[in-house]
């Protein structure tokens, strides 16, 4: 009786664990990722805020530019004048300044600007993909080969002009 109860215990033990492993592989999905690519630079191109982006870019790098080169033309002025090196030195020192300053300023702005954009084109393509039930959407800049019934990158643009103003 002893040794049945034992043999009985083993068994339920077994069980138990055999329908644990099954259960646990059949956790994961059933059938294969539904993976697609998309030309990340193509859709951000074709957004309308990336567009008001680059002109906004545009106009202040040609602002900053701008006083670059009034204050090249005042170091031109002093050096044709005849100032001493310590007064073309200073002029020089500060258009560096000035440049460094307009680069950081530039940078910063249009960073984090830029990130904005990028998180609302990521999170269209994130909705566009569950929509169509897609699992996976990868940039086409690291593909080596899709086939291009995987390319969905107009489908997202044409998806995202929805949501443009």
């Amino acid at each position: 009786m002893k040794r049945s109860l034992k043999f009985l215990l083993i068994v339920i033990m077994v069980s138990a664990i055999g329908a644990i492993v099954v259960s646990e592989s059949g956790a994961g999905p059933s059938e294969p990722a539904k993976i697609a690519f998309a030309d990340m630079q193509k859709v951000l191109e074709a957004t309308k805020d990336w567009v008001t982006l680059n002109t906004d870019y545009q106009k202040d790098t040609e602002f900053y530019q701008g006083q670059l080169d009034s204050l090249s033309k005042e170091y031109q002025d002093l050096a044709n004048s005849g100032a001493g090196q310590d007064a073309l030195l200073q002029k020089q020192q500060e258009i560096l300044a000035k440049k460094s300053q307009y680069e950081q300023t530039l940078e910063t702005t249009y960073s984090a600007k830029l990130q904005v954009i990028m998180e609302q084109v990521n999170k269209r393509i994130r909705d566009y993909a569950t929509f169509i039930g897609i699992d996976m959407v990868i940039s086409s800049e690291i593909v080596v080969y899709g086939s291009a019934a995987y390319d969905i990158t107009d489908a997202i643009i044409e998806y995202m002009k929805g949501f443009q103003n």
